[in-house]
């Protein structure tokens, strides 16, 4: 079961996506929800 949470937070905080634009899944999120904050202002 640890090796699966260790491997969840790499995957979603470390790796870097191509499709993302070579981010990470959590930094892809975080700009896209500042976006829309942004754009609701």
């Amino acid at each position: 079961m640890d090796e699966v949470i260790d491997w969840l937070g790499f995957y979603n905080h470390r790796r870097l996506h191509s499709r993302l634009g070579y981010v990470s899944p959590m930094q892809y999120e975080r700009a896209w929800h500042a976006a829309q904050q942004r754009q609701a202002a």
